[in-house]
């Protein structure tokens, strides 16, 4: 077996000719990290003159005169076969030890076990145990399988909702009955959707600090959303939901002219039969509703006097790749979150995904905690009632590559 490195050109096409690859492991996302002081890669592993696996890879220093490699998510390749993942593993190490590296990391997004909607291990279910196994066998060693979020890697537990072939009525139907109708609510509620521009990132990112000192994690800078923005181009998109106030007080206000109809109209009868129980109940749940409107009617005034007719609920971020859409960074405003900005922005999104004939919809990082009161269980349900399935990854594995300068730096360092 053989690497042969090539040119991103050459691998797009290639990339271009498969059907399956995550965003991380494409040609923008390693622009993106040679941005950022990365040595990036394109590698393909050929045998009999035929290409078995292929990749990129980015290389930084270590220790002044080494190297660390990662390989986001993983070669493309098959990690079923043992033979096969020992000559991989065995031409790629040999081919890193000239590159001066120490050791390399790879995350492969390969589930490890098939887990439902809750999170349950399904019984009988699908596994890849034995790409595990294959990995530690070929010399890889596995970090320990940590649940919540980890801010240094990639995540390892993901939501997953699959819309390949289906219509937005069957996708809508299959959300539970809570996020239908705050679906319905945000829509008859005047919430509305529209895309931001560059020069608008800097809502996306308010609202991600909101939610950051709401929830006490840390945000990124403004920065962040730029890179991603512009390296991946038309594949990046910033939406944002929000409160169109003007037409929320226009709507009030003709509920409040419909409700004070009704009133009048059951005074009216009641003026001819005054023990008429339907016109009593008309005129009670009547004067009910008005009260209920006159408080919104108020609120709405305060809160054109706070906007000029947009009211920002909910942004994020998302990218478009593959056949799948990656829900990626987001933030909403809890001042407002009776008015379900969340749920209409994922709704708009999920129906875009559809439309444009994409497999799945990827809500992307929970914790792995999937009980009350645990790391980040809000987050999980939020993406449960949309219907979206657990996926949990393989891991981290670390390939050491100068086997007795690794453990002199893992004495040190602690990678493993």
């Amino acid at each position: 077996m053989q690497i042969k490195k090539i040119k991103d050109v050459e691998y797009q096409q290639y990339l271009d000719s498969i059907e399956y690859a995550g965003f991380l492991q494409s040609v923008e996302a390693s622009k993106k990290m040679e941005s950022n002081g990365w040595k990036i890669e394109y590698l393909q592993f050929v045998e009999n003159n035929t290409v078995v696996a292929s990749g990129m890879i980015g290389m930084i220093p270590l220790m002044k005169i080494f190297k660390y490699c990662y390989v986001p998510r993983g070669f493309i390749m098959d990690y079923h076969d043992l033979a096969f993942v020992e000559r991989v593993t065995t031409t790629f190490k040999d081919y890193l030890k000239k590159e001066g590296v120490i050791y390399a990391e790879l995350d492969p997004a390969i589930p490890l076990q098939q887990r439902n909607q809750d999170g349950d291990v399904v019984e009988d279910g699908f596994n890849n145990f034995d790409v595990v196994d294959n990995l530690k066998a070929c010399g890889c060693i596995q970090l320990p399988l940590k649940y919540g979020y980890d801010m240094t890697r990639q995540c390892r537990f993901v939501s997953v909702l699959d819309i390949k072939d289906k219509t937005k009525d069957e996708v809508f139907n299959g959300f539970i009955s809570k996020t239908r109708h705050n679906i319905r609510n945000a829509l008859k509620n005047s919430v509305k959707i529209r895309e931001l521009s560059r020069d608008e990132l800097s809502i996306l990112k308010e609202l991600v600090d909101m939610s950051g000192e709401k929830q006490n994690y840390e945000t990124l800078g403004l920065e962040y959303y730029e890179q991603e923005y512009d390296y991946f181009k038309e594949n990046a998109k910033v939406y944002m939901s929000y409160l169109d106030v003007n037409e929320y007080s226009l709507n009030i206000q003709q509920n409040i002219e419909k409700e004070k109809e009704t009133i009048a109209r059951a005074n009216e009868t009641l003026k001819e039969n005054p023990y008429s129980k339907n016109s009593q109940n008309r005129l009670k749940i009547a004067q009910k509703n008005l009260e209920s409107l006159m408080v919104r009617q108020e609120e709405a005034n305060e809160l054109s006097s706070k906007c000029s007719g947009e009211l920002p609920l909910a942004a994020a971020m998302f990218l478009f790749y593959k056949g799948e859409v990656y829900y990626l960074s987001s933030g909403s405003d809890e001042r407002y979150k009776r008015f379900k900005g969340p749920y209409a922005l994922q709704w708009f999104i999920i129906q875009k995904a559809v439309e444009e004939g994409n497999h799945s919809y990827n809500f992307y990082g929970i914790s792995g905690k999937f009980k009350p009161g645990e790391e980040g269980y809000g987050v999980f349900d939020f993406k449960r009632g949309f219907n979206a399935v657990v996926e949990e990854y393989i891991g981290n594995f670390i390939l050491p590559c100068k086997p007795f300068i690794f453990k002199i730096y893992n004495r040190l360092k602690h990678v493993c």
